[in-house]
């Protein structure tokens, strides 16, 4: 059993050295053997003797810290009720931890804060999640000359390193999907559609799809809360505008799950009635009933590699700038709320 307090003092005894020597062992400096410090250290670790941090932090002005900035404008609701940012922040915690970093996570809509988040913390990093081209939250983040890593923001900046996967293919996979199924009427149920960001490839893919047996229809396109709530309230006017779907394709499975609730109140059976389609493949598909089609995308390896990219920056920041974005793959996963017409 561990004692209550582990201290310098403490280790210092139990490695039959004194406490300067543990001390420079722990600030990798003075004359110390190697065969000593690596005694030293064993005992650290089998006591998980974790003192020395706070005073590390102070001589190196290091916080060992990485912030996580959601770019939100609801923060609170976006970010507790969305499993894609649970599995995400999973990805990012786990990996930091091996490097014995944690970390902080924030929804952000403002310079302001984010610059305020960043020098409050003393941060030694930050994950951006859903950066638009032009947005304040890379100006601060250049400014504040703080290593970043982008995700899910499709910046032109190709000296910045971004972290996403291919949305216009996923996009085009759920598309073809039901058409292969025999559907022609198909309606995109989408997030909001700026420029050059997520939701905006994926409909790029669908629509170039849909197009190509001349099933698209512009009309059919709703914009709605990337939620359950904007699932939900999207149901009755899509429904009520246009009849004669028979499909849709959701930017997102959270969105779908909100949809779900809704079609089931009013009597619709999916996929009878209507076949749906998700995007993302989180935890909670397997559980839907019927179990939701979805494209599949690994949400927790967008976190690790965002994190490798954050201290490759600061190792070096040498990377090649060719190899700075990355793309992970998508692939649908069939589920059974899609059939043939």
């Amino acid at each position: 059993m561990l004692p209550k307090e582990v201290t310098i003092k403490y280790i210092a005894e139990k490695a039959n050295v004194s406490i300067a020597t543990v001390s420079n062992v722990i600030n990798d400096k003075g004359r110390v053997s190697e065969k000593t410090a690596d005694r030293v250290r064993l005992v650290i670790q089998q006591y998980r003797y974790q003192g020395n941090l706070a005073a590390k932090n102070l001589r190196t002005n290091k916080s060992y810290l990485f912030g996580v900035v959601v770019s939100v404008t609801q923060p609170e609701r976006k970010l507790k009720d969305n499993p894609f940012y649970w599995e995400l922040i999973s990805g990012i915690e786990s990996e930091a931890s091996g490097y014995e970093f944690s970390i902080v996570l924030k929804g952000i809509d403002s310079a302001e804060e984010l610059l305020a988040f960043i020098n409050q913390r003393n941060l030694d990093g930050v994950i951006i999640v859903g950066a638009e081209e032009n947005s304040s939250l890379v100006k601060v983040a250049e400014e504040s000359n703080i290593p970043a890593v982008y995700i899910d923001s499709y910046l032109e900046d190709v000296s910045l390193y971004q972290v996403r996967i291919d949305d216009k293919q996923g996009g085009a996979a759920a598309a073809k999907h039901l058409l292969e199924l025999g559907h022609r009427k198909v309606a995109l149920l989408s997030g909001k559609l700026t420029y050059n960001s997520v939701n905006h490839f994926r409909w790029e893919g669908c629509k170039e799809e849909l197009s190509a047996f001349d099933s698209y229809d512009e009309s059919l396109l709703i914009e709605t809360d990337t939620s359950a709530e904007g699932g939900y309230a999207a149901a009755d006017d899509m429904i009520e505008k246009f009849p004669e779907i028979t499909a849709v394709i959701c930017f997102s499975d959270i969105t779908a799950l909100g949809l779900y609730k809704r079609l089931n109140e009013k009597g619709y059976e999916i996929p009878k009635d209507l076949s749906i389609t998700g995007f993302d493949g989180v935890y909670f598909t397997n559980y839907m009933i019927p179990k939701l089609t979805t494209v599949k995308q690994d949400v927790g390896k967008k976190g690790v590699t965002a994190v490798n990219l954050l201290f490759e920056q600061i190792k070096s920041n040498s990377w090649p700038v060719e190899n700075r974005r990355i793309s992970l793959p998508v692939y649908l996963v069939e589920g059974e709320s899609t059939a043939h017409l």
